[in-house]
């Protein structure tokens, strides 16, 4: 055999945390890196954090699009995903948050292990970063990682915003990064400022050295390799082979890395029998626990545009507005435990107050205005004066613990076919409940102290009444149907503790492993990325030192 076709260890999948991964390995190992995309750390377009459009246009973001969502108008429901050298992280808008202590603790207990915990994980949070604050707490950041972040823009609108959501009972919180998020926070992302008034993105691929990996992009993996229960090495789509002295890592996502898992023999019996595909595990929760974050966009028409508190901040721009997005703040927020647990119960009449989504300081959603018409239903466009023209904002309720549950299937055999998609968009009355409580607080906030008085209205979709704290919750209710969306955090198909034991590995097999976002078992109530690079900096870890000595 060539040695040109032998690594330590293969990596399959170049996303976020498969680069994180060959990365650390490298500096001990050899290993190949796979990516099904393109390389394309130095396209201007994943450099430029303002190109989304232009991401799309070049097949470095698809749509893998779910089937109908039943409790979405039967909609089809857009899946972004990226698919490069970097994955999502070449394509994300950097949002850079932690959740609170309390969701880290649910998903130790989940997983099996404490090093899940937030103490557990802070050492791999803080390896990662280079905190924009350098006043900032040693204790919960680290300023020497390989990811910038920037944040602190000061917006024309921003004390308006302060004092409306303080008059509405959420707190300001100096620190969300310490384990508990909740309160009024500033918008951190992964941006590198690079002037006075411009960023660029950061991801993986372009802060994590890969000089000493072996890098193949534009490759699809047909299957995982077995030998007598041991994974060997991956067979490419053209028949080639690649072989693994030590292990092999699945990195693909929330998406394809159960699709691959699947092709190659693990997860459950009668998906795999469907389909003739030799079972090597029957694992019933691979593809199954898939969940994703919600949004509802709104967006309302200022009093005065002459102000310039909305893009393009005619008469107020200042140079630093061009290194992030068009915001100050992330308020995140708790739901009253009785009328959650209310909610609950009306999926499970057996739930208690041990429930983990009635555990103190979860964030159940989280409530984020936009300077601008953030779009994404065409039939907005000329209602908010496109393009931008200083006449409106977004106030966008997210909704962050979802308890529906979906699935990933396989279409077929080919593993360039896009997996069956259903997310199962809120299927659970507490889900539906959390998110129509998100949009009602949200309505209250644009009424509510100095934000009221620059509103006019909201400017509602065609055919549907503009939102006010007045409307009724089956106003509300079908508006959340018609309009809602996902923001791209697929997570939870090959899940610690089910699919995988606390190390990564894919039990019932030696020498597998998975990690990206399929391996929360449970949500985190913030944006998913931080939490990423940190376990895929703690699975690096773990399979070093498991390896050492071999």
């Amino acid at each position: 055999m060539s040695d040109e076709t032998k690594f330590d260890f293969i990596v399959v999948g170049g996303g976020t945390a498969g680069v994180v991964i060959a990365s650390r390995l490298s500096q001990k190992f050899s290993v190949a890196l796979i990516e099904a995309g393109s390389n394309d750390v130095f396209n201007p377009h994943v450099t430029d954090r303002k190109s989304l459009l232009e991401l799309i246009e070049d097949g470095i973001v698809l749509d893998y699009s779910s089937v109908p969502q039943s409790h979405c108008d039967d909609r089809n429901m857009t899946q972004f995903a990226g698919r490069t050298v970097s994955g999502s992280s070449a394509v994300n808008i950097g949002v850079w948050t932690r959740a609170s202590r309390t969701d880290y603790e649910v998903i130790a207990e989940k997983a099996g292990h404490a090093r899940f915990t937030f103490e557990g994980l802070l050492p791999y949070f803080k390896r990662t970063e280079r905190f924009w604050d350098t006043t900032a707490s040693r204790k919960y950041h680290g300023f020497d990682g390989p990811i910038h972040t920037a944040a602190g823009r000061q917006y024309p609108m921003r004390k308006i915003l302060q004092e409306s959501f303080v008059a509405r009972g959420v707190d300001i919180n100096p620190d969300p990064f310490d384990g508990d998020p909740t309160g009024l926070s500033d918008l951190c992302q992964n941006f590198r400022v690079t002037s006075s008034s411009d960023s660029t993105r950061q991801h993986s691929a372009r802060v994590y050295d890969l000089s000493r990996v072996h890098v193949m992009d534009s490759t699809f993996v047909r299957r995982i390799l077995f030998q007598d229960g041991r994974a060997t090495g991956i067979q490419l789509l053209n028949g080639n082979q690649l072989h693994a002295r030590r292990e092999v890592i699945i990195s693909c996502g929330a998406y394809k890395t159960p699709q691959l898992l699947m092709l190659s023999g693990i997860g459950p019996a009668s998906e795999l029998s469907k389909h003739s595909v030799p079972q090597i595990v029957d694992s019933p929760e691979v593809g199954r626990n898939l969940f994703d974050h919600n949004s509802l966009k709104q967006y309302y028409r200022l009093r005065h545009p002459e102000k310039g508190f909305a893009l393009p901040f005619t008469g107020t721009a200042k140079p630093e507005y061009g290194q992030g997005a068009p915001s100050d703040f992330l308020a995140f927020q708790t739901l009253p435990t009785p009328d959650l647990q209310a909610a609950l119960a009306a999926d499970d009449p057996s739930i208690d107050a041990s429930h983990p989504h009635l555990r103190p300081k979860r964030c159940h959603h989280l409530s984020v205005v936009f300077y601008f018409p953030l779009i994404d239903q065409p039939n907005y466009s000329a209602q908010l004066g496109r393009p931008l023209d200083g006449t409106h904002i977004s106030l966008i309720s997210f909704l962050l613990l979802p308890t529906s549950r979906g699935t990933i299937t396989l279409p077929s055999t080919d593993p360039t076919a896009h997996p069956v998609i259903d997310p199962n968009y809120l299927s659970t009355a507490a889900d539906r409940y959390t998110f129509r409580a998100a949009v009602r607080r949200n309505l209250e906030l644009a009424e509510t102290g100095p934000l009221a008085s620059e509103l006019i209205a909201e400017t509602p979709p065609d055919g549907f009444p503009a939102l006010t704290s007045r409307s009724n919750d089956e106003e509300i209710d079908a508006r959340i149907r018609r309009f809602c969306g996902t923001i791209y955090h697929p997570q939870g198909t090959a899940a610690l503790g089910t699919v995988l034991d606390a190390e990564f590995r894919v039990k019932g097999v030696r020498g597998l492993r998975v990690c990206d976002a399929s391996v929360f078992p449970e949500a985190v109530g913030a944006m998913p990325q931080a939490t990423v690079y940190a376990f895929a900096e703690l699975a690096a870890e773990l399979i070093g030192v498991g390896n050492e000595g071999e």
